[in-house]
């Protein structure tokens, strides 16, 4: 079974808001750990060069996985535009599945034996059902939209035969040439 792991709770976490986020401007901005010690001690707060050089090193893999995170939706969005029936939930479910059997490929024997099947199991049927209902909205949706042609187009051509029966005939006429 997967380790759980213990919630982290940094020193930085518990400066005041404005001195975290100028601490968290500086780590970004590329200051030594030194100079943002240097920095905190200033503002009255005693921390350590090591504190600094976790919290840097957690805060730039968030930082990191935000960044991936945004690369993947712009290709999500790049892909969704260049095909007319592609959706960006389509795309997402796609991009999901792909990184879960990525995942899985890549794991060696020792990760193997600590994963936890049940809860595997338990998000791979969440994918296939977020699926499944994608496709029921859609149809259904489509299903929708087709009804509210069909009633339109029966009340347009009711209105145009009734009123100006010259132009249905012509319009009738342009249709069946087009479907031919």
């Amino acid at each position: 079974m997967g380790k759980k792991k213990n919630r982290k709770h940094s020193i930085i976490d518990g400066l005041p808001t404005d001195l975290k986020e100028a601490v968290e401007e500086m780590i970004k901005d590329n200051f030594t750990y030194r100079e943002i010690v240097s920095y905190i001690r200033k503002e009255g707060f005693e921390i350590s060069q090591s504190s600094v050089q976790r919290y840097a090193s957690s805060l730039n893999q968030t930082l990191q996985s935000l960044k991936l995170a945004q690369e993947n939706f712009r290709a999500v969005m790049e892909e969704t535009e260049k095909y007319k029936n592609l959706d960006v939930t389509d795309g997402i479910l796609r991009l999901l599945s792909n990184q879960i059997f990525q995942n899985i490929n890549n794991l060696n024997e020792e990760q193997m034996n600590e994963i936890d099947f049940e809860t595997l199991m338990k998000n791979a049927v969440a994918v296939t059902r977020a699926i499944a209902y994608k496709k029921k909205i859609d149809a259904d949706t489509q299903s929708v939209l087709e009804n509210g042609m069909e009633q339109f187009q029966s009340v347009l051509y009711e209105t145009m035969a009734a009123e100006r029966p010259d132009l249905y005939r012509e319009v009738r006429k342009f249709i069946r040439e087009k479907q031919k």
